[in-house]
């Protein structure tokens, strides 16, 4: 090598060495916090339990979607899931710009019902072996037809109160 140029391999070594122990330890604290993100997949908040529940449906995420609903109301034999999956891979959804409105209830504190009051919902569904898909501006549903959620709160989690099976 030429003057000025030279490399100090031990240095250069010592460095990779620091670079591939950063890399790996990056590597373990991501692969340890994406369980503790998802544990539970319930929510601080009736919104955001809504908001997961619609973001795993959308996604296709079979097991963020029952982690969304109410622990009580995700318990399912094996038959029984079976079927909801069915039921639930048969119909693809997307929503976006989601607009919401929580109304507490009076009676129990652990109890919300959030109404979905703007934003597009687009489905799309198998019907006599053709894929049809149909899009609705929720702002422009007429208020009973617009899609309306409970919500129960366990603890600090919120869930959506709706029943799998």
């Amino acid at each position: 090598m030429g003057p000025g140029i030279g490399v100090d391999r031990e240095m250069m070594g010592a460095n990779l060495k620091r670079l591939y122990v950063f890399m790996i330890a990056v590597s373990v604290c991501a692969a340890l916090a994406a369980p503790l993100a998802l544990s539970g997949c319930g929510s601080s908040d009736p919104q955001g339990a809504v908001m997961k529940y619609l973001n795993a449906w959308q996604a296709q995420n079979w097991n963020e979607y029952k982690a969304a609903v109410a622990p009580e109301k995700a318990k399912l034999t094996k038959d029984q899931e079976e079927l909801a999956k069915q039921a639930f891979g048969q119909t693809k959804v997307k929503f976006s710009d989601i607009k919401m409105k929580t109304t507490y209830d009076k009676n129990n504190k652990n109890r919300a019902r959030v109404s979905l009051i703007g934003g597009k919902t687009t489905y799309t569904a198998r019907i006599l072996g053709k894929w049809k898909t149909d899009t609705r501006d929720i702002g422009k549903m007429k208020q009973v037809e617009r899609p309306v959620f409970d919500t129960v709160r366990i603890g600090d989690v919120w869930y959506v109160d709706i029943s799998l099976g």
